[in-house]
Order: structure tokens, then C-alpha cells, then sequence
């Protein structure tokens, strides 16, 4: 389980961020194995480059009972990042977590995991 929570704290760091990550270790993603991780933040990171906005995707664990469905939201650019919200919710058993992310990134880099109290640019800027 510690080295689950491990890498389901790694799925959403960012090497410039400093958040407890304690709200982590009873969440769904928790039941998931190293290989179903890194398969899980895969999707994510496919579905943040491909899907259209408000087209909601599912994601099935191949060996844990863990479901997800990620709907991705709009897209911007902050500081030359592209960013792009993200509604994730996930079950796996009695465990449920559902929530709204920024992820931003540059270039052909992977998605990151945006500091939930960073501001975000005004409208038409």
C-alpha cells in the first residue's frame, strides 16, 4: 500500500510543488499496483492531448476493481504553458474521489499537476 501511495502522490507531483499529500491515502488510486499507475496516468496524459472538451473517458484497471472517468474541460495558455482542466472521478470498492484539475505543460513535456491556488489568467488576456 506505501508503495502505492508512493507513486499515486508521483501521479500528481510537480517537481516545483509542495502540497500534503496525505488526502491521497484513502483515495481509489490507492488500491492501484506501480504498473496500473503508471497505465492510469498514461491515459490521462492521452486524454488530456486528445479529447475534446466535455467527452467523458473511461478507464478500467485490467487487475483492480478501480474505474475512473475523466472528462476534460477547457483549454488555455498560462505563462507559455498549454493548461487544460480536468474533471476526475474514481472508484474502486467503498472508496470514491471526485474532482476538478489543472494540468499545464510545454512543449511536448508531460502534463503536470498545476498548485490548485496558483491564479488564473482573466478572460480574453
Amino acid at each position: 500500500m506505501r508503495i502505492a501511495f508512493a507513486v499515486a502522490a508521483a501521479l500528481l507531483a510537480s517537481p516545483a510543488l509542495a502540497l500534503n499529500w496525505n488526502f491521497l491515502k484513502d483515495a481509489p488510486i490507492s488500491r492501484l499496483s506501480e504498473d496500473e499507475v503508471r497505465s492510469f496516468r498514461a491515459f490521462i496524459f492521452e486524454t488530456l492531448d486528445r479529447a475534446p472538451d466535455a467527452t467523458p473517458v473511461e478507464w478500467k484497471a485490467p487487475k483492480t476493481v478501480f474505474t475512473s472517468k475523466i472528462t476534460p474541460l477547457n483549454r488555455f495558455d498560462d505563462a507559455g504553458m498549454k493548461c487544460r482542466d480536468a474533471t476526475i472521478e474514481s472508484d474502486s470498492q467503498d472508496r470514491h474521489l471526485r474532482g476538478r484539475y489543472t494540468f499545464c505543460k510545454k512543449g511536448k513535456s508531460d502534463w503536470e499537476f498545476r498548485n490548485p491556488s496558483a491564479k488564473r489568467p482573466a478572460k480574453g488576456s
